[in-house]
């Protein structure tokens, strides 16, 4: 397997983020099931209950008010089908989006409308934050962008990082073998030997660098390291191990980020993709 082949298996599984995954469909349906419950709790939408006393069908718009990645689109059209509100979509995810334009055209009764509104919004505007700053930060033919486990929505983060040109890295703790510090500090290195599967070490130091490369790992997790100290380690490793995939964590932000992208890194994990992310400004208008 080359290196990029190993690196689209580990770092990028985007194929796995889908409502077809069982796993990820899941996770969905209990975020779902969990903000409606935290919404309507026993005793439902009293507004709506008390304001509007029949329940007609009505038609509803939601609308873009700035230009974004589109995310959220596949589990807010699953969301609207469960309870028969009959979506028509306008675009995909992924797709670039102009400011007023219109993704999502819904009819159904308007207490489901109402009643959905602010769970399907939240869905859109934070998976579309995710994705539209991922595609702000990535440029063409710069090292894989990832987002870490630091997530608000679990897999529906990730999926936004992937849909923005980002890949997902560990799925979960279940997914992959990451040997971060605090692992180092309560084993010792003969016990990383047997490892025989997949594995990545974090490193916080040059030694610790070039004494677990010779273990001859699947990847090395340079952590908060500045970027001229990531190049000369490069330049190093290429002799010796070649393929061993090399990712740069910690302390990169929105202002330095070029600063690493032009290191030589295969990867760059940035947590606050997913932990500081600013969510989009969507709106559901009844006609």
């Amino acid at each position: 397997m080359t290196k990029n082949q190993t690196i689209k298996k580990y770092f990028n599984q985007k194929e796995k983020l889908s409502l077809k995954n069982k796993k990820y469909n899941t996770q969905v349906k209990w975020l779902v099931d969990f903000m409606l419950q935290e919404d309507l709790d026993t005793k439902g939408d009293i507004t709506t209950d008390t304001i509007i006393k029949s329940n007609p069908k009505v038609t509803a718009i939601i609308t873009v008010k700035e230009n974004c990645i589109l995310a959220g689109l596949e589990e807010v059209e699953s969301i609207l089908n469960t309870y028969n509100l009959k979506p028509k979509t306008y675009k995909k995810d992924g797709q670039k989006i102009k400011k007023n334009e219109k993704i999502i055209k819904l009819s159904g009764k308007i207490k489901d409308i109402l009643k959905l509104e602010r769970t399907i919004l939240n869905i859109l505007q934070r998976m579309s934050g995710i994705a539209t700053q991922t595609n702000k930060l990535i440029t063409k033919n710069n090292p894989l962008l990832c987002s870490t486990r630091k997530t608000q929505w679990g897999l529906l983060d990730k999926k936004a990082v992937a849909l923005g040109g980002g890949g997902t890295h560990r799925l979960g703790l279940y997914d992959w073998i990451l040997i971060k510090d605090n692992h180092i500090a309560n084993t010792k290195t003969h016990n990383l030997k047997p490892i025989t599967s997949f594995y990545e070490i974090e490193c916080k130091t040059e030694k610790q660098v070039f004494e677990f490369a010779k273990l001859n790992p699947g990847a090395i997790m340079l952590d908060n390291m500045r970027p001229e100290k990531i190049k000369k380690i490069i330049k190093q490793i290429k002799k010796t191990n070649p393929d061993i995939i090399i990712e740069a964590s910690g302390g990169i932000t929105e202002k330095n980020i070029r600063e690493y992208q032009k290191t030589g890194v295969d990867i760059i994990s940035l947590g606050s993709l997913t932990h500081s992310v600013k969510s989009l400004d969507i709106s559901l208008n009844i006609l």
